[in-house]
């Protein structure tokens, strides 16, 4: 068949399993019964187990805030909300409503507190509605303990075209899954292909991935008013790293990378990447993965590129880099030492 595929397998035929199992009945009940159900089971439980702990009942560890004020002020506020809401927020002083205004653009802070009489709150809803909802709650009894309303200031609102924020995760999620497809699928067709054609056929689904997701999230439906240029950029570099790591898992152990891969790019990596919420709402054991999977990586550097003056596109660029550039080295070196295995010894 065309393109690496292999045609239907065929009727079912008694015996055939336990053929390929060298005559035993077990092991080939074992491997085509009970192997399937059991892979399929962990890796369906491991999802509902990751988003559940992460995501049934979120809140923030130290989200950064600031206020604008004197110390003294500062550590009014800071003590009012810790009596609220112990840890959930990181307060930080503000010289004057400029510095608030650049902090919040920069994402240096999520919010920004300005008392007086009205108080006002700046935000950013790019950071998604579970954040305005978060800071907007912990303020207001603040402003009204002082005799007022909280008056709460957008800085930096969604796109038009994505007024959910939620373009950037199922976009990513959408090139993460692509790249774990592409290594099962790239393993299984041509399980021996020369490194120099694979590098040919990882860098033609990156590139096409790039150009089709960054077109359709551009320029189709409006979700991501940044460069064209920058976005294609950090989708291909995206696809590319993922693409790049299940090709090798799956070069070094086999099927088994399949379990392997879902668990750590799929389901671990798309809990991390913050398309939903920032990386302070997530479980401490989840935390530090937002900073070094590539889809959390990816995820702030669009987010960043689109909406907070590039905030994470650098990072995003080695840090993606060094997930392309690593693994293919290491599938080159893999061939390298099986070539020599495969050779016969010269006496």
């Amino acid at each position: 068949m065309p393109g690496g595929f292999t045609p239907p397998p065929g009727p079912a035929e008694a015996g055939v399993e336990t053929q390929r199992s060298e005559g035993s009945a077990v092991a080939a009940l074992a491997r085509g019964v009970g192997v399937p159900a059991l892979v399929a089971t962990l890796i369906g439980l491991a999802f509902v187990v990751v988003f559940l702990d992460a995501f049934h009942a979120p809140v923030p560890h130290g989200l950064p805030v600031g206020v604008v004020g004197s110390a003294a002020q500062v550590d009014q506020v800071r003590t009012a909300l810790d009596r609220a809401a112990p840890g959930d927020l990181a307060v930080s002083r503000l010289t004057d409503e400029a510095a608030a205004r650049s902090a919040v653009l920069q994402r240096d802070v999520y919010a920004a507190f300005l008392p007086g009489a009205p108080a006002r709150l700046l935000t950013a809803g790019a950071n998604g509605q579970g954040v305005t909802m978060t800071v907007t709650q912990a303020f207001t009894p603040l402003a009204q303990q002082a005799g007022g309303q909280l008056q709460a200031e957008d800085l930096r609102p969604l796109a038009p075209g994505d007024t959910r924020g939620l373009g950037i995760f199922y976009g990513s999620f959408g090139v993460v899954l692509g790249g774990f497809l592409f290594g099962i699928q790239s393993y299984s067709a041509a399980p021996k292909l020369p490194l120099r054609w694979r590098l040919v056929s990882i860098g033609l689904f990156a590139v096409v991935s790039a150009l089709l997701v960054t077109w359709a999230a551009t320029v189709v439906y409006a979700a991501l008013p940044a460069g064209f240029g920058t976005v294609a950029v950090l989708v291909g570099l995206l696809a590319l790293s993922v693409a790049a790591t299940a090709a090798l898992v799956l070069r070094a152990i086999g099927s088994a990378g399949t379990f392997v891969t879902s668990l750590g790019l799929v389901i671990l990596g798309n809990a991390t990447s913050t398309g939903n919420l920032p990386a302070e709402y997530l479980p401490p054991w989840l935390h530090p993965l937002a900073e070094v999977l590539p889809p959390g990586v990816a995820v702030r550097a669009l987010r960043g590129a689109t909406y907070f003056a590039d905030d994470g596109v650098t990072r995003a660029l080695w840090v993606l880099g060094l997930w392309s550039v690593v693994p293919l080295a290491l599938i080159a070196l893999l061939d390298a030492v099986r070539r020599g295995q495969a050779r016969p010894s010269r006496r």
